[in-house]
């Protein structure tokens, strides 16, 4: 959940994720990420990794089946539950 929300504000805000500020800001380990979170996430179509080899950078980004799931969960104010709200002020 934390994933799709972290990934619909950086898309709110103008911004494509690289894996790494995508780690970085959801806090999930890279050997997590890419043995299990990553999977998943693509797997249940709601997120797409990119890869760039011109500018060697992997991207993250919702698809629009995960942009409506991560609506819904912002909808009924997970966003507290996971401390979301905190981590944007600070």
């Amino acid at each position: 959940m934390r994933s799709l929300l972290t990934l619909l504000r950086a898309e709110r805000e103008g911004r494509t994720l690289s894996v790494t500020e995508f780690l970085r800001e959801t806090k999930i380990p890279s050997a997590t990420f890419y043995s299990t979170v990553k999977e998943a996430l693509v797997s249940y179509g709601f997120v797409e990794v990119v890869t760039n080899p011109r500018e060697r950078v992997v991207t993250i980004k919702l698809t629009d089946r995960g942009r409506k799931l991560a609506q819904c969960l912002e909808e009924i104010g997970i966003e507290k539950d996971l401390g979301l709200e905190e981590s944007e002020e600070g």
